[in-house]
């Protein structure tokens, strides 16, 4: 008996644990390597994330740059459009005051309009 345990038993007992133990290792391993691939990918898709913003935060900064100067042009024209309407207006009052002047010149000279 003591021989069976020693010639059969004993090494049969120790191969079928050291297959089961790299079997073992082997999916041990896999689960591993698939987390750190999966952890992988998960940076890698930050990383673009991070650099998409990035993109468009310069896109949103140079847009707000030129909203900036448009509105700084429309404010100029606007300006620019009001002293011609004040212009405009005293030049209605001045051919007004020209009329009156007329008139009063044609009733003196006696020309009745």
């Amino acid at each position: 008996m003591q021989e069976f345990l020693s010639v059969v038993l004993y090494p049969s007992l120790f191969a079928f644990l050291g297959i089961a133990g790299t079997k073992f290792w082997d999916y041990v391993k896999t689960k591993t390597q698939n987390k750190i691939d999966n952890a992988s990918a998960k940076s890698a898709e930050i990383d673009a994330e991070i650099k998409a913003s990035e993109f468009y935060k310069g896109l949103l900064d140079d847009l707000g740059g030129r909203l900036e100067v448009a509105i700084k042009a429309i404010e100029e024209r606007d300006n620019k459009i009001k002293e011609r309407d004040k212009k405009i207006d005293m030049l209605l009052v001045e051919i007004e005051q020209l009329t009156d002047e007329l008139r009063k010149f044609k009733q003196l000279n006696g020309k009745q309009p």
